[in-house]
């Protein structure tokens, strides 16, 4: 991954085509964790990250980085400022909202936050590195291939932490039916890995 990051910076188009395909999923699934707060149903979150995708394309000579983990921080800066334009537009307001940018990385750390304890182990080496990367994409292609209900209740419970009653109450049914509906979505979310 690290060699095609420094291929994309070295100008290889193909490269940067190919790291970009690889993030994509994990855009789409930051993007959607963005827009619940705001903008449900408003925007697109697999638009919101073919938009990031072509700005980082168009404006890669500027990332500074060398890492997996600097690529993809670079990303999220761009898919925050991304949503953030999108929601002043959507909102009405001209100004920029620094707490608006600030609750955004914060919901973007959070659920990435999860998406690596999901793979947590200890990086001796550089092909564990790999491996772990590699893991951590997995687990976001299987999280965006479950259907709408299952990741949702995930996302609000391990992502966000909220209590199954408010998970319950956002989405509108009972403790017990979105308990199940966990518990359910868990085991699906399990079995794509397994499948990967």
């Amino acid at each position: 991954m690290e060699r095609l990051i420094d291929a994309a910076r070295a100008g290889d188009g193909e490269a940067l085509g190919e790291l970009l395909s690889s993030y994509r999923r994990y855009l789409v699934f930051l993007a959607r964790t963005g827009l619940h707060h705001h903008m449900q149903g408003k925007a697109d979150p697999s638009d919101i990250a073919q938009e990031v995708c072509l700005a980082a394309h168009g404006n890669i000579a500027d990332f500074r980085g060398e890492t997996v983990e600097e690529f993809a921080g670079w990303l999220r800066g761009i898919l925050t400022n991304t949503l953030a334009m999108h929601l002043r537009k959507f909102l009405g307001t001209a100004k920029r909202d620094p707490r608006l940018e600030q609750q955004l990385n914060q919901s973007f750390a959070s659920a990435t936050g999860f998406l690596q304890s999901q793979i947590a182990g200890d990086v001796t080496s550089p092909s564990q590195q790999f491996a772990r990367n590699e893991a951590f994409l997995q687990l976001v292609e299987a999280l965006e291939g479950l259907p709408e209900d299952y990741r949702q209740v995930i996302v609000l419970r391990h992502v966000e932490g909220l209590p199954f009653s408010e998970v319950a109450q956002a989405m509108g049914g009972s403790v017990d039916s979105v308990e199940k509906l966990w518990v359910r979505g868990l085991a699906k979310l399990k079995t794509k890995m397994g499948e990967a």
